[in-house]
């Protein structure tokens, strides 16, 4: 129990930063009159009691801006706005925030101007909050630009990524921040294959620092949601950093970790399946210095990965000993039953964060699933962090995956 106390502390107690935005409008295509920083700047306190409540669902609790941050809360996905103020002498606009340690994606609005929020739930997520705490809804431009001098890495053309990424703290307060000692730190590169269709497709591959092509990895499959791409957990979710600091403090594995598009095939999953067995795990095993072995290998992913990786499970528990289901269920459906007598075989660790869009009833719930899973005697890992649908969600998550259900 001490140990889980502990590991909730880490999203709790962080101190603040005074961090300092800056936008040059000699990096703007159009004239500069206004600039605003969106991003994800928004807490809330959290109710989560433990890590293994099953009946959750979404409260809607009040969330609040880095004004009105205070110690305990933590961080939850929404859109913060702020208008930078221009300094005549440099003409460079500014903002500054005081922020507790996390990773924040962000832009820039140029030329933005505020409107009455959205009262159409369809359309509320694009609701923004000012400092004052009102919402509001952006009237002419809904989303800004990445930051020029910081612009997100996504070099592949199925990978694009909307947002730039902010570091605040260091990574002993947050494992996927990046590695202070450059020797720690792995490779990522996106390499090339054919995929089930005869389409060339990307991956992602994460390799540790100390690769050996002599040595034999454990092997990691990881899956963005809906509308992702084979980027996403690279360049949002900090995946890169959490394997440095985890192997560089011996709480994981080296492992090498591949990521990949599931969203050209629109969510078919016996394609996915397909692609993933007959193409992906082929050419990753030519190339890299991975295991065939099952007990060393683990599939996982984020929403509507988290079903793909439900329903890989469902089929495959032979091939994979390792699933992270995150932040998405099932409740029945074609292609999803539990009768294979191997799923008590393999391990399984499903949760959502607490605000969380899948800690529902609906029919990709995590809770149905939850109690299908013991209904039908099989055992599973619960695992609930504070936040929403959200890039703070699924890095906690993905952490606890690595360093404590993984390999043991």
């Amino acid at each position: 129990m001490a140990e889980k106390k502990t590991e909730q502390e880490r999203f709790l107690k962080k101190k603040l930063y005074d961090v300092t935005l800056t936008f040059d409008p000699a990096d703007a295509e159009e004239e500069v009159k206004t600039v605003g920083l969106i991003g994800e700047f928004l807490f809330y306190w959290s109710n989560l009691k433990g890590n293994t409540d099953e009946q959750g669902m979404v409260e809607h609790d009040p969330k609040y801006t880095p004004a009105q941050y205070e110690e305990g809360m933590s961080q939850i996905g929404g859109r913060y706005y702020q208008e930078m103020k221009k300094d005549d002498q440099t003409g460079l606009f500014t903002v500054t925030l005081k922020l507790p340690a996390g990773m924040y994606p962000y832009s820039f609005l140029i030329n933005g101007e505020l409107a009455d929020p959205q009262t159409d739930e369809r359309m509320s997520w694009s609701n923004v909050m000012t400092e004052d705490g009102e919402l509001h809804s952006l009237k002419n431009k809904m989303f800004g630009i990445p930051d020029p001098k910081n612009p997100p890495f996504a070099p592949t053309k199925d990978g694009p990524q909307m947002n730039s990424e902010l570091y605040v703290g260091s990574p002993d307060e947050c494992p996927w921040l990046p590695a202070v000692n450059p020797a720690v730190k792995g490779m990522v590169s996106y390499v090339s294959y054919k995929d089930i269709l005869g389409d060339d497709r990307t991956m992602g591959v994460y390799l540790p620092a100390n690769y050996d092509k002599t040595k034999e990895y454990p092997l990691i499959f990881v899956s963005h949601g809906g509308g992702g791409n084979e980027a996403d957990w690279f360049c949002q979710g900090g995946l890169a950093n959490i394997m440095d600091n985890l192997i560089a403090a011996k709480k994981t594995e080296e492992a090498v970790v591949v990521t990949m598009n599931n969203s050209v095939y629109d969510w078919e999953f016996p394609i996915i399946d397909q692609n993933l067995l007959q193409c992906i795990l082929p050419y990753v095993q030519k190339v890299y210095a991975v295991t065939n072995d099952p007990k060393k290998m683990a599939f996982c992913g984020l929403s509507m990965g988290s079903i793909t990786t439900l329903y890989t499970y469902m089929h495959h528990p032979e091939r994979f000993q390792y699933f992270g289901a995150f932040s998405g269920g099932f409740a029945g459906g074609e292609g999803f039953t539990l009768d294979n007598p191997k799923l008590k075989e393999v391990t399984l660790m499903i949760g959502s964060a607490e605000e969380d869009i899948a800690y529902n009833e609906r029919d990709i719930g995590v809770p149905p699933t939850i109690r299908a899973l013991k209904e039908a005697g099989i055992p599973y890992i619960p695992y609930f962090v504070p936040g929403s649908h959200d890039w703070f969600c699924w890095p906690a998550m993905f952490t606890h995956f690595a360093e404590r259900v993984l390999w043991k």
